[in-house]
């Protein structure tokens, strides 16, 4: 079985979770969730190891897997780190941006302005990611792809916030606009709010949860 199954797994269990069909509490047990999933244990354990390590579940003595409340302390952290390294993808890219750069993100913009909630989140990513090639640092998209990966379904859930993608989009539209008129400073501040101001989504969907 794949890494890439197990991590589809760690989704579709953290989405779960986020949704509150796992409330804090409940354990997660492996025959049930390859039961449920149509999988063998194996791609189960590894799927809540992940699971774990994004801070959704802990592993318990005795208990095996529990679902856990969100450290909110540990959400901002990796939220703040995100943005800083994030933020600096974005100053990169404003000094080193081409016309068919330009031209990328002009079209994912446009995609994401049709887009449904479903494809919006994926077109999201995609324009970060772009933007971390665009810099030009293999090391800083290392960086930053390995902290996003510990948060894309909890970033992917603030988005189910009132209103929320259609200010995602205004944000993200201004942020190309700094990458493309080459304004480094104001890209990476708007990069750093962004993140922030999805941090704080985020926090009051799970307030709402509470």
């Amino acid at each position: 079985m794949s890494e890439t199954t197990a991590l589809r797994l760690a989704d579709q269990i953290s989405e779960a979770i986020l949704n509150g069909e796992f409330p804090p509490g409940t354990r997660l047990e492996e025959a049930a969730l390859a039961a449920r999933y149509g999988l063998s244990r194996t791609p189960v354990r590894e799927a809540l190891a992940e699971v774990c390590a994004r801070g959704l579940a802990d592993r318990r003595p005795y208990r095996g897997v529990e679902v856990v409340a969100p450290d909110r302390a540990a959400l901002l952290d990796r939220f703040e780190a995100l943005a800083e390294v994030e933020a600096l993808c974005a100053r990169l890219a404003a000094h080193r941006i081409t016309l068919e750069g330009a031209l990328q993100l002009d079209d994912c913009l446009g995609r994401m302005a049709e887009a449904d909630p479903d494809a919006y989140r994926q077109l999201n990513a995609e324009l970060h990611d772009l933007i971390g090639t665009l810099a030009g640092n293999a090391e800083l998209m290392r960086m930053t792809q390995s902290l996003r990966t510990r948060l894309e379904i909890i970033r992917r859930a603030q988005l189910r916030r009132p209103d929320r993608m259609r200010r995602s989009l205004d944000e993200h539209r201004a942020l190309v606009a700094a990458i493309c008129n080459r304004q480094a400073d104001h890209a990476a501040d708007l990069m750093r709010g962004h993140l922030r101001a999805a941090a704080a989504e985020l926090l009051a969907l799970l307030d709402a949860q509470g």
